[in-house]
């Protein structure tokens, strides 16, 4: 299957598809860090500036009808629960820019991976008590208004999948929300791994599933860490949300106990040892060691935690390519 991708960042998602058996058409992202590093990867990287409709179309429009499977993940900060949600009026919305590109090459799929805020209604939206959706104000109304409708337009069955990274062997809690558009109905992919209590519970009759790759193991950390109870467990969601008074690790964070922590300082935290490399973080986010991230710290730190695990998106990558299998 031939796939573009959009928003790219590091290629987090092109290593997922890459690893099910497809190849990349093009790749298309904007941040100059994050590009360098998908070429370096050998992906196709553009620069596109996919904002920009004539920059858009002169990128795209020579993939027209060449493309099997359209492959985004928007820009999430206009609907994370930090920093100032401003959702549909965030400039940097880009599902308007990814229904204009399925437009223009007309994919049989359309994969599109964000954060789970985009499924809560706000505490004022006024369906919760009756009234009439509000899409341009409430992440859940836009969801439901506005990207199911505008996927339901182009594509003859749209499902939605919540998933967690854990659940697919990665050493980390992310829950990412997937968007999927196709010519026929596809089943979410199977967890492959689960929580060990739960997993002991269901005895031999249970699905055969690994117990969570925890931080002691995906760090090789070693009995020397004590056991300490943080780090036998997959990691907190990596995030690269900005945490003021730092440099180098500026750019990136974890979220645990419901309160941000800085990426940088988790083994620190855990240990009383050092911090997290930028690679370690990496790991934690499934990604290769050998993965050649480029630019500076921040950049690198920042484009660890925009990214998509890629076993996730290769659990998910095999979910769409073996419903394409059956048409």
């Amino acid at each position: 299957m031939r796939i573009l991708s959009l928003f790219s960042g590091a290629g987090g998602s092109c290593l997922g598809w890459h690893a099910a058996g497809a190849e990349h058409a093009l790749c298309c992202e904007w941040d100059a860090s994050a590009g360098a590093t998908l070429a370096a990867a050998g992906f196709p990287w553009s620069s596109v500036d996919l904002s920009d409709p004539e920059a858009l179309r002169a990128a795209l429009s020579p993939l027209a009808g060449s493309v099997d499977v359209l492959e985004a993940s928007p820009p999430c900060q206009a609907w994370s629960s930090a920093g100032s949600r401003l959702g549909a009026r965030d400039p940097r919305n880009g599902w308007p820019w990814t229904w204009e590109a399925c437009d223009m090459v007309r994919p049989r799929w359309l994969v599109a991976e964000n954060v789970p805020g985009l499924l809560s209604h706000r505490g004022d939206c006024p369906t919760r008590a009756g009234g009439y959706a509000k899409p341009m104000a409430c992440p859940g109304c836009y969801w439901s208004e506005v990207v199911l409708e505008e996927a339901r337009r182009r594509f003859s069955w749209v499902g939605w999948w919540l998933l967690d990274a854990a659940d697919y062997g990665v050493p980390q809690h992310r829950r990412r929300v997937f968007l999927v558009g196709g010519p026929r109905q596809v089943s979410p992919p199977k967890p492959t791994h689960g929580e060990p209590a739960t997993l002991r519970q269901r005895g031999l009759f249970g699905r055969r599933r690994l117990p969570w790759v925890t931080m002691t193991e995906a760090l090789q950390l070693g009995a020397s860490t004590g056991g300490n109870l943080m780090i036998e467990r997959p990691a907190p969601a990596v995030t690269a949300q900005e945490v003021k008074g730092t440099r180098a690790s500026a750019a990136s964070g974890y979220t645990f106990n419901g309160g941000p922590d800085r990426a940088s300082d988790m083994l620190f935290m855990a240990t009383g040892r050092r911090r997290l490399t930028v690679e370690e973080v990496a790991t934690l986010q499934g990604f290769p060691a050998d993965h050649p991230w480029k630019g500076t710290k921040v950049s690198r730190y920042r484009q660890v935690g925009n990214a998509v695990p890629p076993q996730l998106a290769e659990a998910v990558a095999r979910a769409v390519m073996g419903a394409d299998d059956d048409l």
